[in-house]
């Protein structure tokens, strides 16, 4: 059943979504009152407008003017609730006037699914474990194995080898979420192609709302790098707790308490939107929140990204600092 409705959905796609594209949909899908006896229809009959059925069936029963008017309601009502200043609103309505309408259909399905699994659904909630073991033991291991003092008499200098350590370690956490988000990229991609990725990021149910002139595909390369921001994150916090208590195993604990927390539903609004299951994750998108850093508007995505390096640099230059210390007391 969920091959024909991916595979029913691809027969609309590029089909511009017009009164005719709506008026087809009235036609298509018979005014059966109960669920199951659409979904048979569907299934026996015609496909084509399942998906779309599924995820906006209130409008098949209205025109195109009615689904972009009441799309302009919900985002007028949500700049008058979120937005602070006239400034705010007004960013944002420049910015919606970019999103390109009618949007052009493509199917959903797949993409949505891979957002979900990129944000709070999935990888947000596994990246803290993947760095805490990439880095629990980056600086706990030679204290426990007496490689210290080898390490701090090396005549390569303190400096370089504090560098090696930070970039290997760093780079094996980014890498480590880079191969799960592989391999649940390439799982979509063998199952269903690369339909919907092209397609207005609007199209997912969850976004209709959203005022960034983006596809699908440009959404999935945003939460990517989010997510690696956030592995390096992670990965400093790690190797912080590493350095300072010189055990492995705190380092780790750490990690797990970070994904309980990710774990835990949060509510939106004000700071807790830089929480990671917030700022990673694909509601994100919908969110109106501004930082005004120097006269430079800077949206959620902007800001939280320059936020999450900042703390991992600072982090990291504490561990230098735990790691001198090991020198000045010659452990």
């Amino acid at each position: 059943q969920y091959r024909i409705r991916v595979e029913g959905a691809r027969k609309l796609s590029g089909q511009v979504m017009d009164e005719e594209f709506f008026r087809k949909g009235r036609e298509s899908v018979p005014p059966y009152g109960e669920r199951f006896q659409k979904d048979c229809w569907f299934m026996l009959v015609d496909p084509s407008y399942a998906e779309f059925s599924y995820n906006w069936s209130e409008w098949l029963e209205g025109t195109a003017e009615d689904f972009y008017d009441s799309r302009k309601a919900g985002i007028k009502m949500n700049l008058e609730k979120y937005c602070s200043t006239p400034e705010e609103a007004a960013y944002w309505e420049n910015l919606e006037v970019k999103v390109e309408k009618p949007f052009v259909y493509q199917p959903v399905t797949s993409v949505e699914e891979l957002t979900a699994r990129l944000g709070s659904g999935g990888l947000t909630i596994l990246t803290p474990i993947l760095a805490g073991v990439c880095l629990c033991e980056l600086f706990a291991s030679e204290r426990r194995t007496k490689m210290d003092a080898l390490m701090f008499s090396s005549r390569r200098g303190r400096r370089t080898l504090y560098l090696a350590k930070i970039l290997a370690g760093g780079l094996s956490a980014m890498l480590a979420v880079l191969a799960v988000v592989g391999a649940f990229i390439g799982a979509e991609l063998a199952l269903y192609g690369t339909w919907g990725w092209d397609g207005a990021i609007q199209l997912q149910p969850w976004l209709w709302a959203c005022l960034h002139p983006l596809t699908s595909g440009q959404g999935i390369g945003i939460l990517v790098v989010l997510l690696l921001i956030y592995a390096l994150l992670c990965g400093a916090l790690t190797a912080a707790v590493s350095v300072f208590t010189g055990s492995g195993v705190a380092a780790l604990a750490v990690s797990v308490g970070v994904m309980l927390l990710t774990m835990r539903p949060n509510n939106v609004g004000g700071w807790m939107e830089f929480l990671p299951a917030n700022l990673v994750d694909q509601h994100a998108f919908a969110s109106l929140t501004l930082t005004d850093l120097f006269g430079l508007k800077l949206d959620l995505f902007q800001s939280g990204a320059l936020l999450y390096a900042v703390i991992a640099i600072v982090l990291l230059a504490f561990c230098w600092l735990g790691w001198r210390r090991w020198v000045v007391a010659g452990k």
